[in-house]
């Protein structure tokens, strides 16, 4: 089970990563919607009032190009015989955990909590334990989901292009932090 959750790319084909990958896109898409989350960013995640049901899908798509496209010249860098559909398969299915955050909205909880802090002085706000421990929960949550992220891609891209010394994993954190900026880049001229 542990193989399955830490490192999938070494027990299932391409062919069935990638239609695993798209299925759970899917489904993270219209959590995203029913939730109102968006994923503005590769490493990003917000709550909303109200997202337009094509919103999930623009975000996700970006966000599965802007991955894609610095994972590809990296492997390409690392190992000329790097398929592009394996790093597509990396990308798409190392994404999953972070469509589970979107049920920490569940009931629109978060985004009414977050309403609360909008334009206060932080040296104002009061905090009661409840809300302590609810947002203590929310970020353990959300760290572990997205370290979860950075292991399955991580994982997937070092199977699929061979990736070995701490060159290739400095620049596998450099491709990550290029691929937030570009889809922060792409989002901010779409929307």
């Amino acid at each position: 089970m542990k193989s399955i959750l830490l490192n999938p790319f070494e027990r299932y084909t391409e062919t069935q990563l990638i239609i695993a990958g798209i299925l759970f896109t899917a489904i993270g898409c219209f959590l995203g919607y029913f939730f109102n989350c968006r994923f503005d960013g590769v490493l990003d995640f917000h709550t909303h009032s109200n997202i337009a049901i094509k919103q999930p899908f623009i975000d996700n798509g970006v966000n599965i190009v802007s991955l894609f496209i610095p994972f590809l010249i990296l492997g390409k860098y690392i190992n000329k015989k790097t398929r592009i559909i394996d790093i597509l398969a990396v990308v798409i299915v190392s994404r999953v955990p972070l469509y589970l955050l979107s049920l920490i909205n569940i009931g629109g909880g978060v985004t009414t909590m977050s309403k609360e802090f909008v334009g206060v002085n932080p040296a104002d706000i009061q905090l009661n334990p409840l809300t302590i421990v609810i947002l203590l929960i929310i970020s353990i949550v959300s760290i572990t989901l997205l370290v979860w992220f950075i292991t399955l891609l991580y994982n997937g891209f070092k199977t699929a292009s061979n990736a070995k010394t701490i060159t290739h994993k400095t620049l596998f954190g450099v491709a990550i932090l290029f691929a937030e900026g570009l889809s922060k880049y792409i989002l901010s001229i779409i929307n």
